[in-house]
């Protein structure tokens, strides 16, 4: 797998810990909740629409995870979360998209789990939103996401089974991606 990035994320005391980062359920957190602010807008959307959210206008599928690479503007957008007293939560992405690639080696992190979720911005995952209600066979870990890759693809083949034997749309439709998560413990 490649090293995508950091998504940064409105921490939300649960125990999924995955990438779904709508922020329209109180359950999950917020992805780059700093670009939805009138004020701060400006001052972060341009950065994101360029250099991380690529995945809305980027013709080639699977190309681009929408994940930071860049140290200067996560320290930024960390300390504005700061200044507003923002509780957040950072989260190492990987993935088998090669872009962006960022080197995570002084990083101190812990493992999640993996994750199927939109390669885009708010990274709608399907486990979150699925296991409970369509595939409650799946032991997920204590962070709401599968253990091991072969876990995952063991849902995966029987998600698109599902998807053939039942009507078009009775599961969300759409390119989704493997992550592997961990959070970052230590962003010094």
């Amino acid at each position: 797998m490649f090293t995508n990035g950091i998504v940064i994320q409105k921490y939300v005391d649960n125990s999924y810990k995955g990438i779904d980062g709508s922020g329209f359920s109180e359950k999950t957190g917020e992805n780059w909740f700093l670009n939805d602010d009138e004020i701060l807008a400006p001052q972060f959307e341009p950065y994101y629409d360029e250099y991380i959210g690529k995945t809305y206008w980027n013709l080639e599928k699977f190309s681009w995870i929408s994940a930071c690479n860049d140290l200067s503007y996560i320290r930024k957008y960390i300390n504005e979360a700061q200044k507003r007293n923002i509780k957040f939560r950072l989260l190492l992405c990987e993935s088998y998209i090669p872009n962006p690639i960022f080197d995570a080696s002084n990083l101190k992190t812990e493992f999640l789990g993996y994750d199927y979720a939109y390669a885009n911005g708010d990274n709608y995952s399907a486990v979150y939103n699925e296991i409970p209600f369509v595939f409650s066979e799946f032991k997920l870990n204590q962070y709401g996401l599968f253990q091991t890759e072969e876990e995952i693809s063991e849902y995966i083949a029987k998600r698109e089974l599902f998807k053939q034997q039942n009507p078009p749309y009775t599961l969300e439709d759409g390119e989704f991606v493997v992550f592997r998560l961990c959070e970052i413990v230590d962003f010094s």
